[in-house]
């Protein structure tokens, strides 16, 4: 049975419309994901640092400080940075096309040190051409909330995914938003080791220490501007370029060593959130298929709903 479509449920995001916007709230979010790096415990795959969608943005969610704990909260709705104390104590950024990132930076600095919360970070950005560190970036000052929110809308539809997704799956698995390549990923762990290669830096070697499938949704960048869709595995299992995949539109992209399909596509599909789950499915069987994993052993099945009582 096809889903009903809400109008305007998947909608366009054209890149070079708000390109500029995206940059400026990717700066910001690599601000919370470092503030996070710097003050959660570490974990595996660098779990400790990624951000999460809630309904109206993106947070760290609470990070212990102390006895305390603090989160830290982009709200598209309010168009807010927020600094929220388990003491019931806040502070709120205004976000605004007239506000650089240094000066967003700084006033956040400011209002964790009033709080007590003083942490120190590396304040160039990861993973972006621009490295200009935070307390200088006076270039980076587009706010479309329009912009911002439609971007939100294609976030929450795919996280929905995502988490229905990864539900069906008994190993260790997660789902996240990356703020260094400012994408969306689910991914689920075999749950064996593997061997983290010697040439890939430091952040790669804690990455790919794990056996590994991941898909996820980026919205476009400079160098790749349509938004879409990605998979692939650590280790790469061999034969992964020559496997058919669903959708028809979905495919191996030689050069990005993953499988791809592009945001539009999903769009115009009768379906898109079955083409999505589909693009998942098909993938996943490959990599576990090639890679010999034991897929029936971490499959999970729900309880069926409990009986009502009287």
């Amino acid at each position: 049975m096809t889903a009903s479509r809400v109008p305007d449920e998947w909608p366009a995001l054209p890149y070079a419309e708000w390109s500029n916007t995206k940059k400026t709230l990717q700066m910001l979010t690599q601000i919370l994901g470092k503030l996070r790096l710097a003050i959660e415990p570490q974990k595996p795959e660098w779990l400790a640092a990624a951000l999460y969608p809630t309904a109206r943005g993106l947070t760290t969610r609470p990070m212990p400080w102390g006895t305390a704990s603090v989160e830290l909260t982009l709200d598209f709705f309010d168009h807010t940075l927020s600094v929220l104390m388990s003491d019931g104590r806040s502070h709120r950024i205004p976000l605004a096309p007239s506000r650089c990132v240094a000066e967003i930076y700084e006033e956040l600095m400011a209002d964790l040190a009033q709080l007590g919360i003083e942490v120190e970070i590396y304040t160039k950005p990861q993973e972006v051409p621009d490295t200009t560190p935070f307390p200088e970036n006076r270039h980076d000052c587009a706010y479309d909330p329009e912009a911002v929110q439609r971007f939100f809308r294609v976030l929450t539809a795919v996280a929905g995914v995502f988490d229905e997704w990864r539900s069906r799956f008994f190993g260790k698995t997660a789902e996240q938003f990356w703020w260094g390549s400012f994408d969306l990923s689910v991914i689920r762990f075999s749950g064996k080791h593997a061997v983290a290669p010697d040439d890939k830096g430091y952040i790669m070697r804690y990455d790919l220490d794990a056996e590994f499938f991941t898909a996820g949704w980026w919205p476009g960048s400079d160098d790749s501007p349509e938004p879409g869709f990605y998979a692939y595995a650590y280790p790469t299992p061999q034969g992964c370029e020559s496997v058919e995949v669903r959708p028809e539109h979905a495919g191996w992209v030689e050069a990005m060593g993953e499988w791809m399909m592009g945001y539009d596509a999903v769009r115009d599909c009768p379906d898109p959130r079955q083409a999505i789950v589909d693009f998942l499915d098909s993938t996943y069987r490959a990599v576990t298929a090639l890679g010999e994993w034991d897929a029936k052993a971490l499959e999970y099945t729900a309880p069926p709903p409990a009986a009502r009582e009287g």
